[in-house]
């Protein structure tokens, strides 16, 4: 079986609501990653549609099932197709574009939701593989573009470069494997580091990983 999946259930798709786990259960998915970049409700909600998804993502529920996600619904919640007006009615503006170029990363479902708060700004491309599976290819903050080499579950963070040494000695004695990382330069003390992981942590791992950097994420 491809290593992208785990078992059948991965291609026949998870329980959820929508008519498809490409185009409504994964693009739930992509929300909730989002989500998880900005650490308040956004203001403003951009999603850029390219190749199939830019043709089929009003019919397919594409549309609601982002926003639900960036407002953190689960994929099976019932009120998920009302996340259009939910957001309308928190005030949070939503703007949708169907671009004509080809994918980033790609893929035919790809989208690049890019979240800001009026202060930051936050974005990720990604793309929905099937079976309510999705891949992360590129993470941006503000000014500042990270390239994601690996798969999910991937761990997000800042920190100096000798910091990231406590960061990979802590994963190594809890025996996580690093399956591949890669950083972006914030200023001349400290990077971005993305590392994809061979497993989810435990919650006790993740607080010692916070004494030694900053802006922890869990993707």
């Amino acid at each position: 079986m491809n290593e992208k999946y785990s078992s059948i259930f991965d291609i026949v798709g998870p329980v959820m609501i929508g008519p498809s786990s490409s185009h409504t259960a994964g693009a739930v998915l992509l929300g909730q990653e989002a989500s998880k970049l900005l650490e308040t409700r956004p203001q403003k909600i951009t999603i850029d549609y390219y190749e199939s998804f830019a043709k089929t993502h009003a019919g397919h529920g594409t549309d609601f099932a982002i926003v639900a996600g960036v407002l953190k619904m689960a994929m099976y919640d019932p009120h998920l197709p009302e996340s259009l007006e939910l957001v309308e009615q928190l005030g949070v503006e939503l703007e949708i574009n169907e671009l004509k170029s080809p994918s980033p990363i790609d893929h035919p479902n790809t989208a690049t939701i890019t979240l800001t708060d009026g202060r930051k700004k936050a974005a990720l491309c990604g793309c929905s593989i099937g079976g309510g599976k999705i891949e992360i290819k590129r993470l941006m903050f503000g000014s500042h573009q990270l390239e994601l080499l690996g798969s999910l579950p991937i761990l997000l963070f800042s920190c100096s470069s000798e910091s990231l040494l406590l960061v990979l000695k802590e994963l190594t004695e809890n025996d996580v494997v690093v399956t591949a990382q890669n950083f972006c330069k914030l200023n001349e003390n400290k990077n971005l580091y993305a590392l994809s992981l061979q497993k989810t942590l435990a919650g006790n791992l993740v607080n010692n990983i916070l004494k030694y950097c900053d802006n922890l994420v869990c993707l």
